[in-house]
This record gives C-alpha cells, structure tokens and sequence, in this order.
C-alpha cells in the first residue's frame, strides 16, 4: 500500500510555485510500477503545482520522453523489465539535461548511492515525506530552468559572436577591396611606366634605325606583358574560391614542371637552379595548383637574385635557386629558396599583411594568392630567413595516399 508522511502543522515547504520559465513548464514524469503510488504520490505532486505525466515501466517512460520535453523525472529503482537504474542510463544518454530522482526503499540505499555516480540529481527513501519531496522537486526544478537559461544565454552569445564576426568579415573584406584597389592601382602604374620606357627605347630605335635599341625595348615590352598576365591571373585566383581538383600524382611532378619551364630564365639571370627530392609514393593533390604556388614562389626567388645581382650584392653566377620536395609525418613540404637579401626585422613584422612585397616594382599578389590556395588546400605557406641569406619559403600541404 502506498503511503506518504506528511508534517502535521504544514503540507508544504514555502507555498511558492515551482521555478519554470515561459516554455519550460513545471512537469514531473513520475515512474513506478505499483498503480497505488502513482495514484497516490501524483496526486500529492499535483497539489505542489506540477503538471504529472506518469508510466508503469521504464519502457513506457522512454517512450514518453522521446515525444514529450519533461525535466524532471522521478522513478523507483526496482521494477519489473527495466529498473530505474537503467533508465537512469538511458535517459543521460539520450537527454543529459532532464533531472532524475531517484525513489528507493531502506534497502536499496547501496542502489540509490551508487545512482548518484551516475549522475542522478537526487534520491528519495519510501514512504515519501512531503516536505522533502516538494524541497527536492522544487530544487531539480531550479536546476533544470537553470540549466536552461545558461543554454539560451550561450546560444545567444553565440549568436551575438556569429553576428560579429559577419560584420567583422564584411568590414575586412570592404578594407581588403580598398587594398586590393590600391595594390592595383600601383601595379598598373609601374606597368604603364614601364610600358613608356619600353616604348620610349623602340622610338629611339626607330628613329635612330639601332637594332640594338629595338630589341632592348622589344624586351621591356615582352616583360611588362608578362607582369600584365601574371597580375590578371592573380587577381583571378584572389578573385573566386579555388575548386580543388586533386588526383593522384608523383608529389614532386609539380616541381620538375616550374624547374623545366624557369631554367632558361634562371641560367640567364646569373644563377643555378638546383633540383633535389627523393622518389615518393604517389598521393593525392591538385597538381595545377600546386603548379602555381611553386610558380609564384620560384618566380619571386629568381627576381630576388636578379635585384642582388643589378645592385652589386652578388657576382653574376653566384645566385642560387633551390628547389626542394619533402615527405614527412603526413604533409608534403614544397621548399623555395635563394641566396638574395633576405627579409629584415621590419619586414617579418609585416610579412602577413595582405599585400606584402619587398620588390620594387613587385604588387604583392603573387604571395597573397599563394597563401590562399595554401589555405584552401588545407596547408599553410611559411616565410623565413634560409640559413645561408635569402628567403626559404614552405608551401605545407596535408598528403592522402
């Protein structure tokens, strides 16, 4: 028979109503398999202003839970079937924010103890005293609109943070635009420059029928095309996001490509190209890409010999430009590096700028797109001093056999 102890001078604890929130009502799923308990202790649970949804079996209690949001649960532990410690597991796993009080008699105290461990909120011993009920309901209560409202509040934070950090996008992206515009303005003026020189030279040449004056000016043009190109294929690259196309391929086919096609150019510039890798398996890479970070990288290492060579720094054959390809630990490791000046303190403190460059005629696209195909391939680009002079660049990739 079920029974239930009560103060004689007062049936409730504080006569405040439950803690709840606009949809979070006060609702207590009470579960035993005894009907006279159900009866008997929901009506008392009603009386302390809960809404009683009740089960016969912790079966039955799930299949509540899976269709109806409830915080509180109360359950004896022995049960036929499936006992309320095993309920208790469930519901952890499946709904970790529902409070679950234990109901147990004097002997299973080693039950209700070891419930706790499980992560139970608390536990109640037969015959129920109506005090301690209602203290212990009315805290689980508390504790569920708590947790709640921690939930709500960090999800709003985490709104609030998304929404920031939108705008924060939208404002570098506008910086970015009016960089990318300054950059360009820059390098269409150097071009035009350069493009008045070349034709200045071919003029004189004309003029003065010297064949010397015209190829020296067919060359200015020839290269200031090349800058043209170079810098639309850049801004494209800067432009759209980069479809990755990966296939398998030899990790260091890439390489041998920009070797091949630089090599004249790097012989006439008074330097050695120097090739070296060891044979790999093959994996999985966007070879195009791949193609035009090393491109880009190799290109800006040869002018950086060229520039020391014009300026004195270094004999002409004394430049170096060092192609490497490097497998280790999961990554492939693609290695520029020259022999030119290097990067100074004032340069490093400036180096991850969008735009950077050291060349004087250089627009700092180049290394901008390398970056973001390094990233967009899931890798990262570094820049460091080499150990001889000049500048060791790593384009870093992540490898899949």
């Amino acid at each position: 028979m079920a029974t239930v102890m009560t103060d004689s001078t007062n049936t409730s604890l504080s006569g405040r109503p439950p803690a709840t929130l606009p949809d979070l009502k006060p609702e207590v799923l009470l579960v035993d398999d005894e009907v006279g308990i159900l009866t008997v202790l929901g009506a008392l649970i009603e009386d302390m202003g809960y809404v009683v949804h009740k089960a016969q079996s912790a079966e039955s209690a799930l299949e509540i839970l899976r269709h109806k949001s409830i915080p509180v649960v109360l359950t004896d532990i022995r049960m036929p079937g499936m006992d309320g410690m095993q309920l208790l597991r469930h519901v952890r796993e499946s709904w970790p924010a529902i409070e679950v009080v234990m109901n147990t008699g004097h002997a299973d105290m080693g039950l209700a103890i070891e419930s706790l461990r499980l992560g139970a909120t608390d536990f109640l011993t037969k015959p129920a005293n109506a005090d301690l009920l209602e203290f212990t309901l009315r805290r689980s209560m508390e504790r569920a609109v708590l947790r709640e409202t921690v939930r709500r509040h960090t999800e709003h934070l985490e709104k609030l943070v998304e929404q920031r950090t939108r705008e924060l996008l939208q404002a570098e992206r506008l910086a970015a635009m009016g960089e990318t515009v300054a950059g360009m303005a820059h390098a269409i003026k150097n071009i035009a420059g350069g493009l008045e020189g070349a034709l200045f030279v071919l003029e004189k040449g004309l003029e003065l029928n010297k064949r010397e004056y015209l190829e020296q000016g067919w060359g200015m043009v020839k290269r200031d095309v090349t800058r043209v190109r170079d810098l639309t294929m850049n801004m494209l690259q800067l432009s759209r996001p980069m479809e990755i196309r990966p296939e398998f391929i030899d990790p260091d086919r890439p390489v041998r490509e920009v070797a091949e096609l630089l090599a004249s150019r790097i012989r006439e510039a008074g330097a050695t190209l120097m090739h070296a890798s060891a044979p790999q398996p093959e994996a999985l890479l966007d070879p195009e890409a791949i193609h035009a970070c090393i491109m880009n990288l190799a290109t800006n290492a040869v002018e950086a010999v060229e520039e020391a060579i014009q300026a004195g720094r270094m004999d002409h054959g004394d430049g170096r430009v060092i192609l490497h390809t490097e497998c280790a630990g999961g990554y492939v490791c693609y290695i520029v590096e020259d022999n030119g000046r290097g990067l100074s303190d004032e340069v490093f403190a400036s180096i991850d700028d969008g735009m950077f460059t050291t060349k004087a005629r250089g627009t700092g696209f180049g290394l901008m797109a390398t970056r973001k195909a390094a990233r967009e391939m899931g890798g990262e680009l570094v820049l460091e001093n080499g150990i001889q002079g000049g500048v060791r660049a790593m384009l870093r990739l992540p490898l899949k056999h």
